[in-house]
């Protein structure tokens, strides 16, 4: 019997929100963000970006930006090259490619790292490169998969706040997927908890916290893993 990956889910986002997908591994998050990017095809169902329905639009006519959980950076190439592969894809001149690369490297705090390839580089320092990447394209939307889950908590809490402050001054619209509470938490405008391809609930952080609609909701917020690797509860009350 066929597994649905993503079941019957309806989500809107307002232009300018952040929205995180939470959810534990294998409950549909990814697979509806490389939906939504392109990567993957619906069998039943419709995206729409504002008026266009975009379900079989080729990913690079989306105008979305993806980072991937793994960074996905080109090996042989440098920073500066990685950053610039977008704009060089679409054909811009090399000195609007030079200036997209400085602005966007500047602006991620990467500007010295530019002549390095990815194995040269730390784990944060290939996140901000992958991310400078992802904005080189001019997205209307900034799609991201865990993209901090490889990185050490203080890093993590460093970059996450980083990225809101980002997003927020570039009035971008971001679509975030990641496993962890807390995380979900600090960045969203709204969250969307996800449970076997479907969207148990979606509100504001606080809405998740405090009122959960039901039992799945209010344990999965409640349960987080400290940096020791040991489970806590931060159960809230379930009515």
């Amino acid at each position: 019997m066929a597994t649905r990956a993503v079941d019957a889910v309806e989500l809107s986002i307002a232009k300018g929100e952040f929205v995180t997908l939470l959810g534990d591994s294998g409950c549909g998050k990814t697979t509806l963000l490389r939906m939504i990017a392109g990567f993957t095809s619906p069998d039943t169902g419709r995206i729409w970006r504002q008026d266009a329905d975009v379900t079989h639009m080729p990913p690079a006519d989306r105008r979305m930006g993806f980072v991937f959980q793994s960074y996905a950076l080109f090996p042989t190439k440098t920073a500066a090259q990685n950053i610039a592969f977008a704009p060089r894809m679409a054909g811009k001149r090399r000195a609007e490619v030079a200036q997209r690369v400085e602005q966007w490297a500047t602006l991620v705090e990467i500007d010295r790292l530019l002549d390095r390839y990815p194995h040269e580089l730390s784990g944060g320092q290939q996140q901000r490169v992958a991310l400078a990447r992802a904005l080189a394209a001019e997205p209307e939307i900034l799609l991201l998969d865990e993209p901090m889950s490889a990185l050490d908590a203080r890093i993590r809490a460093k970059l996450r706040s980083e990225l809101r402050g980002l997003v927020d001054r570039l009035g971008m619209t971001a679509l975030y997927v990641t496993h962890d509470q807390e995380e979900a938490l600090a960045l969203s405008d709204r969250v969307a908890v996800m449970r076997a391809g479907r969207i148990e609930q979606v509100g504001t952080p606080g809405e998740i916290y405090h009122r959960p609609r039901s039992r799945f909701v209010a344990e999965f917020i409640g349960t987080s893993e400290s940096d020791d690797g040991h489970s806590r509860d931060r159960r809230p009350a379930y009515q």
